[in-house]
């Protein structure tokens, strides 16, 4: 599946804290959001390697889904940190916490935002590589769809 540049944008907007990240948030169609999750989750599996690594259990990504969640509270930015935890265990191939109803796609929009935003501000390295990171994640993106 091909990666949108308007996507790469996106997110490049939103670690710049460039507001624009918010009008092309709200551009997206409900099947573009779809699209749109899918490399937003290969971005955030690029930029929790280093903090994660390859592996890690459960326990794990439930206490960085609840960092993520508290930083973001503070911030009086509330996230669900349930849904948060859900994009890390498709990461790392966890089974799902929601299995009779998947979280909506704005949910996953915003969580995954919210995780961007978090490793932004508690890294400093990924604002100056996020071009390095945005052209990984294409990578990973295609090697994950089997495109």
């Amino acid at each position: 599946m091909r990666v949108e540049p308007r996507f790469r944008d996106q997110i490049r907007c939103l670690v710049l804290k460039d507001r624009r990240a918010k009008a092309l948030d709200e551009a997206l169609s409900p099947s573009d959001r779809i699209a749109f999750n899918g490399f937003l989750v290969s971005v955030i599996a690029v930029l929790l390697s280093p903090r994660l690594g390859d592996r890690c259990g459960v326990e794990d990504l439930a206490a960085f889904s609840d960092e993520v969640a508290a930083a973001h509270r503070v911030e009086r930015r509330p996230v669900n940190e349930f849904v948060v935890e859900e994009i890390l265990r498709e990461i790392y191939g966890v089974p799902p916490l929601f299995r009779t109803f998947p979280a909506p796609p704005p949910a996953v929009s915003g969580a995954g935002a919210a995780i961007v935003r978090h490793m932004n501000n508690t890294d400093t390295t990924v604002a100056a590589g996020i071009d390095r990171t945005l052209d990984t994640a294409v990578d990973l993106h295609h090697r994950r769809n089997g495109a």
